[in-house]
């Protein structure tokens, strides 16, 4: 099966890589060093072997009391943690790597269950296409050619099946490549997949709901299988003089702004301790910054489809689902790269060469402009972003995220999406067939013998703001229309009322055209020089909310997105929207578990959940690959300065 073993090879690497620079910060990601040592710790304490991989080890971060207290030359402690699958229960296990020895084991009660692993994902594989019934089905279809075949083991959910509550259970159907080498997604073999146990390395099941032609067409994504090729003149983002980036580490300066990056085998890249230097001090605006789900429904009800709902996080992993990135498109010719290592399951440490890059670039606007008509002078600054970016792709969606800075002291996260929509074989070559109107009534028809599937995608954005310190408060400003008396010549405005969250527990927005609010958190002891608090706001770009019902099964184990904003006091163990073990989980874990407790968030220290999330209904453009589109939040000074904090940049030269 040598497509597969093509395709895992570039997936992740299994071979262990002995060296790194030495860790110099407490939240720098373990290095090779310390995983190979983390590694040999659980095994000569019988926690793993051969037999039982591991499927998940990151570094456990210090306190954040220990972090914001450490000075450079400090001495600070090292935790991993790791997480195996043991005679079907989950433990989570804690490595001291000081004093070398296990500092805990604790056991996790399910359904809720840890990431699929590399060896996992190839195993199933294996054990789907080595079932007589599944070889069965795929011939029935044509497909006799298993070096041809591409198949891919995808999470179910939780529909309260006996088997998802004590099981490890993927369903595992199968592409056909044999006319399309380099575009595994383009041919689905529709209507067969196989239900495979992981853990006892069996197929529960094989479902086969009847045949559907193989399109016979090919979508290679390849230069050379288009009619013609458009040529442009090149246009390039250089920086002559020299960057502006400085990387000392894992930490990185630009102007005005400084930050840490991790690498995260489950959210994949990790800002912390984000600051703004300005004068002598150097403020604190958000303690740590990363996706902490992305939940992906699909709207069709049918056998072979239903379950397709990922949490895609939680599923599989961002940062195990890495992708190098393309020099030239992914990153411009000024790009600087970092390259993290991170965890096999087989405890040695994989060196992902290009995963992550730097970049600045003009946006092409002005930071600020104007020209004066009664003097007739103009001016102006024109604005510059750094963004620090990388791709994960899962299954057929790739991911391109980036942090955003720039110099009028805004941080923008953004979400792109490209990559192939998942598509569902069907009979219909156009909308002119009987059979169009049944194959297109849960997407529509975006290529011959293919229907792009209606679906969302929501992303859960943790925001552990510290607002020049870590003592906040949640405002939201409300605008709110007034009408006026009968000797006001205006008839209605509108004005500002304020609220300050008390509790988690109500602490939870919607967006609304028709009642807006500005949302802040503002510090509780700093002020401007006006005397008002100093604070960020949060400024959402487009979006969306689920259509289905509160109780379908998907969305009862992805709660979060039902609101917009979530905001929480901090609690290290609360990091991820759907809970810690979303695969397989029940209904309500993460956020909504949480919320219910009527914590206090007033002046404390607190957390920012946002969620950001889009429909999707496919066209005929978005075949044979999906243009990348964005969605964005912005973080952005509200009173936190004295005065616009682009001033001074100094003139273009």
């Amino acid at each position: 099966m040598k497509v597969q073993v093509a395709f895992c090879a570039a997936l992740i690497s299994l071979a262990p890589h002995n060296s790194l620079s030495e860790v110099t910060h407490p939240l720098d990601a373990l290095d090779a060093t310390e995983i190979t040592r983390s590694a040999a710790l659980l095994r000569s304490a019988a926690h793993t072997n051969d037999e039982t991989p591991i499927l998940s080890l990151r570094l456990n971060p210090p306190a954040k009391s220990e972090v914001l207290e450490w000075k450079d030359g400090d001495e600070f402690s090292r935790h991993a943690v790791a997480i195996i699958r043991k005679d079907r229960v989950t433990r989570e296990i804690v490595v001291d790597l000081g004093s070398g020895e296990i500092s805990s084991v604790e056991e996790v009660p399910g359904p809720g269950q840890p990431p699929l692993s590399a060896p996992e994902f190839f195993s199933a594989i294996e054990i789907a296409l080595s079932n007589k019934e599944m070889k069965a089905g795929l011939a029935k279809r044509g497909v006799t050619n298993l070096d041809a075949v591409f198949c891919g083991p995808r999470t179910g959910g939780n529909f309260g099946q006996p088997e998802q509550q004590t099981r490890r259970i993927v369903k595992v159907d199968c592409l056909d490549m044999q006319n399309n080498p380099t575009n595994s997604f383009a041919t689905p073999v529709e209507g067969l997949f196989a239900i495979v146990d992981l853990e006892s390395a069996e197929v529960l099941k094989v479902v086969d709901l009847g045949a559907v032609p193989l399109p016979s067409d090919t979508w290679s994504l390849a230069p050379d299988a288009q009619a013609s090729l458009r040529e442009t003149k090149p246009v390039v983002v250089s920086t002559p003089e020299g960057s502006n980036i400085n990387i000392d580490g894992w930490n990185v300066s630009w102007q005005n702004w400084q930050f840490h990056v991790r690498w995260d085998a489950r959210a994949g890249l990790v800002l912390s301790l984000v600051r703004y230097d300005e004068g002598e001090s150097s403020r604190s605006v958000l303690y740590q910054g990363n996706v902490s789900e992305i939940y992906v429904p699909y709207q069709d009800p049918t056998e072979g489809w239903y379950y397709r709902n990922y949490l895609d996080e939680g599923d599989y992993g961002l940062g195990t689902m890495h992708s190098p990135l393309l020099a030239g498109v992914d990153c411009p010719p000024n790009a600087v790269y970092l390259t993290p290592v991170m965890a096999n399951a087989a405890g040695g440490a994989d060196v992902l060469e290009r995963r992550i890059c730097l970049f600045e670039r003009p946006s092409g606007e002005a930071a600020w402009r104007h020209f004066d008509a009664a003097s007739g002078s103009l001016d102006g600054r024109s604005n510059v972003d750094l963004v620090v970016r990388f791709v994960a792709t899962v299954g057929n969606y790739d991911y391109v995220l980036d942090w955003v800075f720039d110099n009028k002291g805004q941080l923008t996260y953004r979400a792109g999406a490209s990559g192939l929509d998942g598509v569902k074989g069907v009979k219909s070559q156009s909308l002119e067939d009987e059979s169009a109107a049944e194959d297109t009534a849960w997407g529509p028809l975006i290529a011959p013998g293919r229907a792009g599937i209606n679906h969302d995608h929501f992303f859960s954005i943790r925001l552990d703001l510290d607002v020049d310190g870590t003592s906040n408060r949640f405002v939201r400003d409300r605008l709110v229309a007034e009408r006026q008396g009968a000797d006001s010549k205006r008839r209605s405005l509108w004005r500002v009322d304020q609220d300050v969250a008390r509790t988690d527990t109500g602490a939870k927005y919607r967006l609304s055209y028709d009642k807006p609010s500005l949302w802040r958190v503002e510090s509780a002891n700093e002020t401007n020089y006006l005397g008002y608090p100093t604070s960020f706001a949060l400024k959402p770009g487009g979006n969306a909310r689920p259509l289905v019902d509160e109780d379908d099964p998907p969305l009862t184990r992805a709660q979060f997105a039902n609101y917009h904003l979530w905001v929480t006091p901090y609690d290290p163990d609360e990091m991820w929207a759907a809970g810690k073990f979303s695969n397989q989980s029940g209904p309500g874990a993460g956020l909504p578990a949480w919320t219910g407790k009527k914590r206090d968030i007033e002046n404390t220290d607190i957390v920012l959940w946002y969620t950001m999330g889009f429909h999707h209904v496919p066209s005929a453009e978005d075949w044979p690959v999906y243009n990348l589109g964005w969605n964005s939040v912005t973080l952005r000074p509200y009173n936190f300065f004295d005065q616009n904090p682009a001033m001074d940049l100094a003139p273009e030269k």
